[in-house]
């Protein structure tokens, strides 16, 4: 074959294309019989096809469950192990910390009743605080 890579690959393109329309334009009853022809009875095919594609979806599932269940481990063997926190420090914590914001920040009423909040919910505004860096993080006695 003669001309360059790019010629080659031109022509290629057109044999396919002109295959494919080939295929498309001939009859089903035509393919399925050049199909029984060659290699057997095409429904028999088309049922093993379907076992061989649910059975390889399951597999897919199954490794797909089995890494997220590898990946749960991993995440739960490197937590760090939690603290035991004082939640009198805690609060007193987070009571400076709001009166401490600047003017223009805004906190919603929650935050400023101390006395609706739950231990969870103090806790896990001081982490947010920190992570804004309008906290520092506690150097574990609950004083900072």
């Amino acid at each position: 074959m003669t001309g360059t890579k790019k010629e080659r690959r031109a022509a290629l393109a057109r044999l396919a294309d002109a295959l494919v329309e080939d295929v498309l334009a001939t009859p089903d009853q035509e393919l399925l019989a050049e199909f029984s022809d060659a290699h057997g009875d095409a429904a028999k095919n088309a049922e093993a096809m379907r076992a061989l594609f649910e059975k390889s979806v399951l597999k897919s599932n199954k490794d797909r469950l089995r890494a997220a269940q590898a990946g749960l481990a991993a995440s739960r063997a490197s937590a760090a192990p939690s603290r035991i926190v004082n939640m009198q420090n805690a609060k007193a914590r987070l009571r400076r910390a709001l009166a401490s914001c600047p003017s223009d920040v805004q906190l919603t009423l929650a935050a400023r009743n101390e006395d609706e909040l739950s231990d969870a919910d103090v806790l896990g505004m001081l982490q947010d605080l920190e992570e804004l860096g309008f906290v520092t993080p506690d150097d574990g006695d609950g004083q900072s």
